[in-house]
């Protein structure tokens, strides 16, 4: 740690003096070399007046990404690149290292470790725990850096996007923007599902799950969800067409992950709760009247007898309609991403059969999307140039796609409608020829539609995140440590009953098997987290002025 911190401080001195001066000059012979020098362009949408005053001395910085690894003709498009790359940050030359998922949080870790000057790097999902890295000094702190080199990527992802990702009012990466939106789905159904459900079935379902979802939790409006879908898996169980029924993974599994802020051992604050009050969320009367119904559904025959015997879960042993096929394992109800209006005709390929989409959220959440983002390392030697090359990638659209996609004619065809075509469809493998991710580095506004892309995805999400509603919770990390025994007891306790409920195939046993449950977790220590967990939150809340859910 101390060495890090004396790298920091180190990095931070020189930065200070570059924005400066650089250097021990006069302020005579600043004032003549400013009237000598030409204007150097750093990027066309904001020029940094440091740029401008001299020009850049020849750099080599080393930029870390995540991928399929070194390809074929990845030398040959990284010097397209480094050639390209003049005409934004002159004097400049990239060295690339592209690691697949599976290795790069281990050579990440040992890059910091030992110090390697990388000056650019991905970080997110696969480089280890973020809150970790930044606590261990591992990141660059990036406000001045980017307000100096940077203003094309500030402006682009704009004051709510950097503030939800600040910590401790600090920037330490700025992500990769792929979309924003999260948490708007749908419950998609089978059209002839829905007919054979009969007149009005559909607005009627449409209302209630509007009423269930956009408004205050209450068990009167969840109920008419259930009392909706009772009424459609009856027809289908009538019509001999029932096959496995309703899979509680795809159908009321995974939206209590949506229905809850911020949890930790299933304790946390319940959506649109302007008290913020802090609670064990297994004991509110939503939840017991969620699993109430999900025993009465199984007890009714709408959930497989044998479900607990079952893989159950993503790649499990029940699926949704697929290429137009139903079989003994088919389910009739699924849950799943709305996030464009297109979603549905997606749906409907894969299944094969048309599919009608009932849309849950009247609105998406704006995420922070720190899961793909870049950092500039502790240990970096160039901090400064990596920054200009970072937001050459955000603001210039023919650099971001030659890194991406490799070079046209070459790696990819162009279309006369403006969408292009490439070997291997949406993502390279390290087999092609060249490929990178395209949500790793810079930001999918300059991305290209491939055959495999929806036209217009990209544009669309961001007409979305304008009205999206912000998390105000976003940025709050409970810290556990003072908690650990409590945290691992009832991750114990969760484990030896949550299914049980969640499937239903307790039945109508479901609530002697509740109350063992609640009483497992009081024996936990579930109060005890309650009380850190809420003496935390309100800790945030007054520091971040936070008064509702929707501010």
């Amino acid at each position: 740690m101390k060495r890090k911190m004396l790298s920091l401080l180190l990095a931070g001195v020189m930065l200070a003096g570059c924005l400066s001066g650089c250097g021990d000059k006069s302020q005579e012979s600043k004032e003549q070399e400013s009237s000598k020098n030409s204007e150097v362009k750093v990027s066309s949408e904001a020029e940094s007046g440091t740029q401008q005053a001299a020009e850049l001395e020849e750099k080599t910085i080393q930029v870390w990404l995540l991928g399929p690894g070194k390809q074929k003709d990845s030398e040959k498009v990284w010097e397209a690149f480094n050639e390209k790359l003049q005409e934004y940050v002159p004097n400049t030359t990239v060295e690339f290292t592209v690691t697949p998922s599976s290795e790069y949080n281990t050579k990440f870790t040992q890059l910091l470790a030992a110090e390697e000057a990388v000056d650019l790097a991905w970080v997110g999902y696969a480089s280890g725990n973020m809150d970790q890295h930044i606590a261990d000094g591992d990141l660059m702190e990036l406000d001045e850096l980017a307000a100096e080199y940077g203003q094309g990527i500030l402006d682009s992802l704009g004051e709510r996007v950097l503030n939800m990702n600040r910590y401790d009012g600090k920037l330490y990466y700025l992500i990769s923007w792929q979309g924003l939106v999260d948490k708007k789905r749908a419950i998609y159904v089978p059209t002839e599902y829905v007919e054979m459900a009969g007149d009005g079935w559909l607005e009627e379902t449409e209302k209630a799950v509007d009423a269930w979802w956009n408004t205050p939790v209450t068990v009167e409006n969840v109920n008419k969800v259930f009392d909706q879908f009772d009424i459609l898996l009856s027809a289908a169980k009538e019509n001999g067409k029932l096959y496995s029924g309703v899979d509680m993974y795809y159908f009321f599994g995974y939206e209590y992950n949506f229905n809850y802020a911020k949890e930790t051992g299933s304790v946390g604050v319940e959506r649109f709760d302007d008290t913020f009050t802090v609670k064990d969320l297994l004991t509110t009367d939503y939840t017991k009247a969620v699993w109430a119904r999900k025993a009465e559904f199984y007890e009714k025959g709408y959930i497989r007898s044998d479900i607990a015997s079952l893989q159950l879960g993503s790649g499990g042993d029940l699926s949704f309609v697929t290429n137009g096929q139903y079989n003994s394992n088919t389910v009739m109800l699924k849950m799943g991403s709305f996030l464009v209006d297109s979603a549905v005709d997606t749906e409907s390929a894969k299944a094969g059969v048309e599919i009608t989409a009932i849309p849950i959220e009247d609105n998406g959440w704006l995420t922070s999307g720190n899961a793909t983002a870049m950092a500039i390392p502790y240990c970096a030697d160039e901090p400064e140039r990596a920054m200009m090359v970072l937001n050459a990638l955000y603001t210039e659209p023919e650099l971001y796609q030659l890194l991406v996609y490799g070079i046209e004619g070459t790696h990819y065809t162009k279309n006369a409608d403006g969408t292009i075509t490439t070997p291997y469809g949406g993502s390279a493998s390290a087999d092609s020829d060249y490929g990178l991710r395209k949500w790793t580095q810079g930001t999918c506004k300059n991305a290209l539609d491939t055959q495999d892309d929806v036209p217009g995805y990209y544009a669309e999400l961001e007409e979305k995140e304008a009205t999206a509603y912000v998390d105000p919770l976003a940025g709050f990390v409970f810290d556990g440590s003072a908690v650990e025994d409590v945290i691992a007891a009832l991750s114990a306790v969760d484990t030896e009953y949550t299914n049980r409920l969640n499937y239903g195939y307790e039945g109508e046993n479901w609530e002697e098997v509740y109350n063992k449950f609640m009483s497992e977790r009081q024996k936990a220590g579930v109060d005890k987290l309650i009380e850190e967990y809420q003496r935390q939150l309100d800790e945030y809340i007054k520091a971040n002025n936070i008064t509702s859910w929707r501010q």
